[in-house]
């Protein structure tokens, strides 16, 4: 990690790659609490991984406090833990976890190589150490440490292309069953997944930026005692400053030595009623505004870069008023690509089109494009009927590959330069081509789409909800007033009445597929519960506001295997249609 890279000044910031190469272990104290991470946790690193890879950023995973323990120099060095128990450890499982992964797609050059440098003690390099593993756990995590290389090695080609390697194992204390192993199986399906959906491109790029983009800083204390003051002072909870703060401050600079009564005209007139248009449901979205509208400037900015990038382009603007006026230009566009407002006054099928695609959630990293596809319908620039088009081939591509299961999170770089690649005049077809044009980013075809609609359960998916409504619209029907509840026909609990149509298998393989599902309210939804079908067709046909759901009771007599896999390919056949 370079100089430039580094979030702090301090000469201990290291990446990951690193403090885990060489001899050295990490030892967590043998009575220490048990590892604990939980899988939130699990997911916002994840999140962070593909950030970096979207955004080629870096992320500070924080401090890790160490005592060097004494040892016989001719040993590897041993630094004992005392605060970073469960980021070391937890990045010591998502390594296994990528060696495991490299194996099963018989990548077996890049599993030893990551394995001997990061996992291990170089052979006949352990010395006196219980163990040759770099990470030495509690007392309570052993046993579960001691299977998750035992699993790593159940690969016999591995084993062999490890040469004379034999893991010394630790001393197998504790469960084997418990959240070191849970979360090390976690990690384990997260990166197949990751595969599954990206290729192998996108493992090579998660333990790249595990790796090289993540960093630490090491603080190593004279005595293990002083570890716990260090750790208070780290951890006392300070608000942290965000982009939105740097930006307030470096307006008011400019005005700093003039008179309180000057300032506070301008925070009045001019910088309040900017702040508070974010404002909405007592949350702002203030903060969010800063990376869609520096991209729009520099689409190869990182997230970090934005406030220095903000200063240069301000450098020579000396009234706050300039600044905000400057702010202010993709405010509204802003507002309404994330919110489906329509404070810019855009004609009736662009807002309307800005309004599906905050219904069906858009990644963040689609907000530079809408942003600048809504701001030229307004300028005039580019033609209403123009715009929609484009509008609607983003939603296809969106939709389909929420359908599908694929991540947004790989999508940054595709739409931070979508508009300059389309070079500011999109269309329909110029911007599926520019999208194409990334090979690395699956745009799904109509039968990846069947499929999922056929196979994979959408229950608990975000697009669900905006695909039933869009379900219920092509119908003729209007959303009732309230929320929106998904109601399972086949209930989500196999009661006796159900059984007679269905297996304990084929309840489990149905329940959750989109055929299944239908929008209802949320009276109605918990009325029904798990009641059988003959009760539910009547309620569905004479009192729901949904037309989908009375259209349902008019078209099914009863509910069995047979006619959700029918109703799958109907609604497939709707939806290859609806985004195509």
């Amino acid at each position: 990690m370079s100089i430039a890279q580094r979030l702090t000044n301090s000469s201990d910031e290291t990446e990951l790659s690193n403090l885990l190469s060489g001899d050295l272990v990490f030892s967590i104290p043998y009575f220490q609490r048990a590892y604990k991470w939980k899988p939130e946790r699990l997911r916002q690193l994840e999140k962070d991984l593909l950030s970096i890879i979207d955004a080629e950023d870096t992320h500070f995973l924080g401090a890790i406090i160490m005592y060097a323990r004494r040892g016989n120099p001719a040993d590897p060095s041993v630094y004992e833990v005392i605060d970073g128990q469960q980021r070391t450890t937890t990045v010591f499982l998502y390594i296994c976890a990528i060696v495991k992964t490299l194996c099963d797609n018989g990548l077996y050059d890049d599993a030893a190589g990551l394995f001997l440098k990061y996992l291990v003690i170089g052979i006949g390099r352990e010395g006196r150490l219980a163990s040759n593993s770099k990470l030495h756990s509690c007392k309570e995590d052993r046993a579960q440490l001691n299977r998750v290389f035992e699993h790593i090695l159940s690969d016999t080609t591995f084993a062999e292309k490890l040469g004379s390697f034999r893991y010394k194992p630790l001393s197998a204390t504790g469960h084997t069953n418990g959240r070191l192993w849970n979360n090390y199986r976690t990690a384990h399906r997260f990166l197949k997944d990751q595969v599954e959906l990206e290729g192998e491109d996108r493992l090579h790029g998660i333990y790249r930026a595990l790796l090289g983009a993540v960093s630490v800083v090491q603080i190593v204390v004279r005595n293990p005692t002083d570890g716990p003051k260090i750790f208070d002072s780290l951890n006392s909870r300070q608000e942290p400053i965000t982009t939105g703060d740097l930006v307030r401050n470096e307006i008011f600079s400019k005005v700093a030595n003039e008179a309180p009564d000057r300032i506070e005209e301008i925070d009045q007139n001019d910088w309040q009623p900017f702040y508070s248009k974010f404002l909405r449901d007592e949350k702002s979205l203030f903060d969010s505004y800063f990376f869609p509208y520096g991209l729009i400037h520099d689409p190869n900015v990182k997230k970090s870069e934005v406030f220095d990038k903000l200063r240069v382009r301000w450098k020579d603007l000396s009234d706050p008023r300039s600044i905000i006026s400057d702010l202010a230009k993709y405010q509204d566009a802003f507002l309404d690509v994330v919110n489906g407002t329509n404070h810019q006054g855009l004609p009736p099928d662009t807002a309307k089109a800005m309004l599906r695609l905050s219904e069906c959630d858009a990644p963040s990293s689609t907000y530079p494009f809408l942003m600048q596809l809504t701001n030229a319908v307004r300028e005039g620039s580019i033609p209403q009927t123009v715009a929609v088009e484009a509008a609607a081939k983003v939603e296809s591509f969106l939709i389909r590959r929420a359908v599908c299961g694929h991540e947004p999170t790989g999508l940054h770089a595709v739409f931070k330069r979508l508009w300059q690649d389309c070079d500011g005049s999109p269309t329909e077809d110029s911007v599926e081509a520019c999208i194409r044009k990334h090979k690395t980013v699956v745009w799904p075809d109509d039968n990846d789409v069947r499929q999922a609609i056929a196979e994979r359960p959408l229950y608990g998916a975000s697009v669900t909800r905006f695909v039933l409504l869009e379900w219920n619209r092509h119908l003729g029907g209007d959303q009732p007033q309230g929320t929106m509840w998904i109601e399972h026909v086949l209930p989500d609990k196999l009661s006796e009445t159900w059984k007679e149509h269905f297996t304990t298998q084929q309840h489990e393989a149905l329940k959750g597929l989109l055929a299944n599902l239908l929008p209802l309210s949320r009276e109605m939804n918990q009325s029904l519960s798990n009641g059988p079908y003959e009760k539910k067709r009547n309620v569905y046909q004479d009192d729901s506001g949904f037309k989908a759901a009375r259209h349902f009771a008019r078209d099914y007599a009863d509910w069995t295997p047979t006619l959700i896999s029918e109703r799958s390919q109907l609604v497939a056949d709707w939806a290859v249609k609806r985004w195509a």
